[in-house]
């Protein structure tokens, strides 16, 4: 017996399947649709269309292919399972991908903090550099001058 919705529906045992029609089945839990409309399992086409399928080889990584006398249908519970399960698949891929992206800009910003430090240090070494060679350029100059405007000796004059 399956539990769906709340009410009991038969589902298709193993030993069963070889003996049973099972193309009224749903295609991933067995339960068989049935003509009793109060207990009626609803069946929705599994290959109408390419989607639920590319959905389920998606999400559950198992390709379905449409081959004879197997079941063409899955069951609203199963469909509602799966869409489920594959908003929740797809919700946690991109809970990865933006985990990893902050991450990745984490990196990076603590590189540009570390580039941006590296650079002032080098900056404050260029000035320091630049004070002493001005300091050097002053003293340069200084005893340049000096030299040029000593008083001359009396022997120069004659």
């Amino acid at each position: 017996m399956f539990r769906n919705s709340a009410k009991m529906t038969t589902k298709i045992t193993v030993d069963k399947l070889k003996e049973v029609d099972v193309t009224n089945s749903c295609r991933i839990c067995k339960c068989r649709g049935n003509d009793d409309l109060q207990n009626r399992v609803k069946l929705r086409p599994l290959f109408n269309g390419r989607r639920l399928t590319r959905i389920i080889a998606n999400t559950i990584h198992i390709e379905i292919k449409d081959l004879p006398g197997l079941p063409r249908f899955v069951c609203e519970h199963c469909l509602k399972l799966l869409k489920t399960f594959s908003v929740f698949q797809v919700d946690f891929r991109r809970s990865e991908e933006d985990f990893k992206m902050a991450l990745e800009a984490r990196k990076h910003s603590h590189m540009d903090a570390l580039i941006e430090f590296s650079n002032s240090i080098e900056m404050e070494k260029q000035l320091d550099n630049d004070q002493k060679n001005a300091a050097l350029v002053t003293n340069f100059l200084k005893k340049s001058h000096k030299k040029t405007n000593k008083p001359k000796s009396t022997l120069d004059n004659d």
